[in-house]
């Protein structure tokens, strides 16, 4: 999956970029509204944003090892 996304995000990288400023969005949004509201419910945006950057930073370290040359 990580070798997919990665060849993904070179392809289009437009769409990539967009799935960036998605997950941040989420994370900050989660931030604020935790730190304002202390309501423990919006914890649940840390849960959510895990795994997309977890594939972000495998496709990274997958791309940049294997995808550099290419370009």
């Amino acid at each position: 999956m990580f070798r997919a996304y990665a060849h993904f995000s070179v392809n289009h990288p437009l769409v990539h970029k967009f799935n960036l400023l998605v997950v941040l969005s989420i994370f900050f949004v989660s931030c604020y509204e935790l730190l304002a509201n202390e309501s423990i419910i919006f914890s649940l945006g840390f849960v959510l944003v895990a795994f997309p950057m977890l594939v972000f930073a495998k496709a990274s370290d997958y791309k940049q090892k294997y995808l550099s040359a290419q370009n």
